[in-house]
């Protein structure tokens, strides 16, 4: 018998087992992108993937990105 896991909630485990402080959020929205665009031919999700990560960094240390 074949166990198959849910890829985001592996993720999520890994990210409490490892200890990590990535938010739940950021990696559910990163998945989400991913998930969603799986099957396009012309696939592009760096962009939005880096897109949300940025703007997660922002909220988390204001303007100063340096």
């Amino acid at each position: 018998m074949t166990h198959k896991s849910d890829p985001l909630t592996v993720l999520l485990r890994l990210n409490t087992e490892l200890g990590n402080k990535i938010d739940e959020s950021l990696i559910k929205e990163c998945y989400q992108v991913q998930k969603d665009h799986q099957y396009d031919k012309d696939r592009n999700t760096v962009m939005k993937i880096q897109a949300i990560v940025e703007e997660k960094v922002v909220e988390l240390q204001g303007n100063k990105l340096v």
